[in-house]
């Protein structure tokens, strides 16, 4: 609840850009500290590739899909660390506890942590290996600038956490890959869905696509924290929902506009304090909260709360015309066909009788073995 999704949001009015993230690492000024990170760095690789080789198989590779084409197993463990990343920064993961202990609430249910990031790796290697079989069948092949811009993204991911992708056996040839892997992904899926694909999607399906998934809403919210970060007192808290539940009486009672305590709280937003006019995203009607918001109709109010934080919140009518649908349709058209995709790319991997994946490697090197509390996590307070 309070979700700090990791999906791509259409804020109203805005063209949605694919969203890059460029951490910030800090560096130490002591050279012989400098020296025995380097050593220390030198022994952690030589071992790892010793124990890669060792136990009478080759744990280097994830996936074979030909005799000249594998897929790095340093791909499936970054998959993890990127994946781990993403769910610290919305708050749904944490480096001050061991992951072995954690779980990911996904679609309304709880998933041991260590788990779902090893599963979603996993997909992640089958769903390339697949990428690589069809584009040898559609003839679709990177370019050399597209090649160069993986590798461009790969050093700037590798650099910033260098020591945490060498401690569990990432080398940037490996994230590399992992570029690689999404440009491909992204030109074989515009070759198939995009207006000129093989399998093109109208704009009658995606207004179709956006009302069954799609809402409006004004809101305001408050996280149950003082200005200087320390939480409240209940009897604070119970001022803050008594607060709401007035606000929700007047609106519905037409003694004030919603719209303008939304202003106001717009206005003077702060990390634990916003709210917004109007707004339209996704909502998963498979989550508890998503489902809520969906039922509701053009007008009607309703409140979302945690232990940590209250929402009051009203459906509009859906804030989505021509222009909207055209400066967001690429990422529209990801949000509906992207996941249908994938499952046939692992499809016709697991179906390729000469693609073959290293189970023992998965299992060697699961997140339960690895260790990313030291990544660069960014902050995030977009939270609706």
């Amino acid at each position: 609840m309070l979700l700090q999704r990791n999906t791509l949001d259409i804020p109203h009015g805005c063209a949605v850009d694919c969203i890059s993230h460029k951490l910030q690492s800090n560096e130490g000024f002591d050279i012989s500290m400098k020296i025995m990170k380097k050593a220390a760095a030198f022994v952690a690789a030589v071992s790892l590739a010793l124990s890669l080789s060792s136990c009478g198989s080759d744990l280097s590779w994830a996936a074979k899909v030909s005799k000249d084409e594998t897929v790095p197993i340093g791909m499936y463990i970054y998959t993890q660390a990127a994946n781990f990343r993403t769910y610290a920064q919305s708050g749904m993961l944490t480096t001050s506890t061991a992951l072995e202990k954690q779980t990911l609430n996904v679609s309304d249910s709880d998933k041991k942590a260590t788990e779902y990031l090893d599963s979603e790796a996993v997909k992640s290697v089958k769903a390339y290996a697949g990428a690589l079989i069809l584009a040898k069948e559609m003839k679709i092949e990177l370019t050399e600038q597209e090649v160069t811009s993986a590798e461009s993204s790969a050093k700037e991911q590798y650099d910033t956490d260098k020591e945490v992708y060498e401690k569990n056996g990432v080398a940037q040839s490996s994230i590399t890959e992992y570029f690689k892997n999404l440009t491909l992904q992204n030109n074989l899926f515009n070759a198939i869905y995009g207006k000129d694909g093989t399998n093109p999607v109208s704009d009658k399906e995606l207004k179709q696509y956006i009302k069954d998934n799609y809402a409006t809403i004004s809101y305001i919210q408050q996280y149950f924290l003082n200005e200087d970060g320390s939480a409240m007192s209940d009897t604070d808290k119970a001022k803050i929902k008594k607060q709401y539940e007035k606000i929700k009486k007047q609106v519905e009672s037409g003694k004030l506009k919603f719209s303008d305590k939304c202003k106001d709280f717009e206005k003077n937003a702060t990390s634990y304090k916003s709210g917004s006019t109007k707004y339209t995203t996704a909502w998963d009607v498979s989550d508890e909260e998503g489902k809520k918001i969906m039922d509701l109709k053009a007008g009607e109010m309703t409140f979302l709360e945690t232990d940590s934080a209250i929402v009051l919140l009203q459906k509009q009518k859906i804030d989505y015309d021509d222009a909207g649908l055209k400066n967001s349709r690429d990422t529209l058209l990801l949000r509906y066909k992207f996941s249908d995709f994938t499952k046939d790319l692992i499809s016709k991997a697991e179906n390729d009788k000469n693609v073959s994946f290293n189970q023992s490697a998965f299992d060697k090197f699961g997140s339960a073995t690895r260790d990313f509390s030291n990544l660069s996590i960014p902050s995030n307070y977009n939270y609706y």
